[in-house]
């Protein structure tokens, strides 16, 4: 089995690292710049604001109008920002996309000119009296606002974030990647545009670039591209083991919802990611899994009911829907199916379906750009560089016994209920 995928990994700069991910089958070329830092209350919101400013106009294009007419004169590429979290860390992103050059009308290197655009868009932005453009940052802001106003509409996913505040509790993992609204409505073009400048200089970089063949254009551009900024860098990103409590927390917070969301937290020290993910593809992680089966199926206690993992921090999260009337007796299930999974009681057919499971999401990263290019930034956060053809190895040598030493490192921290109508009275 060959997923022919070809990685490397190169430090053009201080702190900045180029990625070349090479995979024959692409007919796309795409290229990300990740700025990695830590999350933090008081700059979580000006972070998250940075990327949309920065992919909505330049000093070269100072209209969105006019990015986007460049963008069409090159095969209608495409040019966006985007936020997100990983373990204690925030990451703000460029991400672009286009045509193979192979695939232009008379030869024209297109991934030369949007990799341009796009260094041109990180270092020059569209700034007016010592912040960024007044208009665009308005508009940014309010949608940044918004989202974190709309936040608590998806009742599953504010389950979540306000779990984190407890599970994580004094971590950076416990803050929302966009941040408070406290901090939003602060914000000021000013403000942005001065941590833009800080994060120029402190962020750790990943610039991903994935495609048929290597581009050393695209490597070039982006090293003298940063070879002219000054940089202050610390030291990598890393995400710290959430540590367990002494005793396990209990939260119910009463809301206006059809339907209790029940989250629990379990934490390990088990370093075998690959036996963890496995444990937890049986216990709860696919739709032939223990959660499922007896939890939600048989016993009809849940809505829905599944596990997963932020190997991160060394959690494992078990996610449910329940009637408020039956929170403890699934609590009590989902811990005993945790006990038998310690015991052993699964089957050789459990471990193999299990397997196959993650083969086949493993086997899928290579359909598409962009999860090849998070599958590899993630290796590059954690400091290893992993194939998924190296993990598929790794899987086909877990043993029952290393199973079931991952199930036993799991202990219960925390259980989060966000509780619904029923119980409100």
């Amino acid at each position: 089995m060959n997923l022919a995928i070809n990685y490397n990994r190169e430090m053009i700069g201080n702190g900045i690292y180029f990625n070349s991910i090479i995979n024959k089958r692409q007919k796309t070329n795409t290229i990300i710049i990740h700025l990695i830092t830590k999350l933090e209350s008081k700059t979580a919101s000006m972070n998250a604001i940075i990327p949309y400013l920065l992919a909505s106009s330049s000093k070269t294009y100072p209209t969105i109008t006019a990015l986007n007419k460049k963008l069409s004169e090159l095969y209608g590429s495409a040019f966006k920002g985007a936020v997100s979290k990983m373990g204690d860390s925030q990451t703000l992103s460029l991400m672009a996309g286009c045509i193979n050059n192979r695939y232009t009308f008379e030869g024209e290197n297109i991934t030369e000119e949007l990799v341009k655009l796009m260094a041109d868009s990180l270092i020059n932005p569209n700034v007016e009296d010592n912040g960024f453009s007044r208009k665009d940052f308005d508009l940014k802001k309010q949608e940044l606002i918004d989202d974190i106003d709309a936040e608590i509409n998806e009742k599953r996913s504010y389950a979540f974030k306000r779990a984190n505040l407890n599970i994580f509790k004094g971590e950076p993992a416990s803050l929302s990647v966009k941040g408070d609204r406290k901090y939003a409505e602060k914000l000021t073009a000013e403000l942005c545009y001065e941590q833009y400048k800080k994060l120029l200089k402190t962020a750790q970089i990943e610039i991903l670039f994935v495609g048929a063949e290597e581009s050393p254009s695209c490597k070039k551009i982006m090293t003298d591209t940063f070879n002219n900024i000054e940089r202050a860098f610390a030291g990598n990103n890393t995400s710290a083991k959430s540590i367990l409590k002494n005793e396990v927390c209990r939260v119910v917070e009463k809301h206006d919802v059809a339907q209790s969301k029940m989250v629990m937290a379990f934490k390990t020290d088990c370093e075998n990611v690959v036996a963890m993910k496995l444990m937890n593809a049986i216990y709860g992680a696919t739709p032939i899994s223990k959660l499922f089966d007896n939890v939600r199926e048989k016993l009809s206690l849940c809505y829905y009911c599944s596990s997963g993992i932020n190997d991160k921090k060394g959690v494992v999260y078990v996610d449910s829907g329940v009637e408020h009337i039956n929170t403890e007796k699934a609590e009590a299930e989902i811990i005993n199916q945790l006990n038998l999974m310690c015991n052993g009681e699964f089957s050789d057919e459990d471990i193999e379906n299990a397997r196959k499971a993650l083969i086949n999401s493993w086997k899928g990263v290579s359909d598409s750009a962009r999860s090849i290019a998070d599958w590899y930034y993630n290796q590059a956060y954690m400091g290893t560089s992993y194939s998924p053809e190296d993990q598929i190895e790794k899987l086909m040598k877990v043993t029952r016994e290393e199973i079931i030493a991952a199930a036993k490192s799991l202990k219960l921290d925390t259980v989060y209920i966000l509780s619904g109508k029923e119980s409100a009275e």
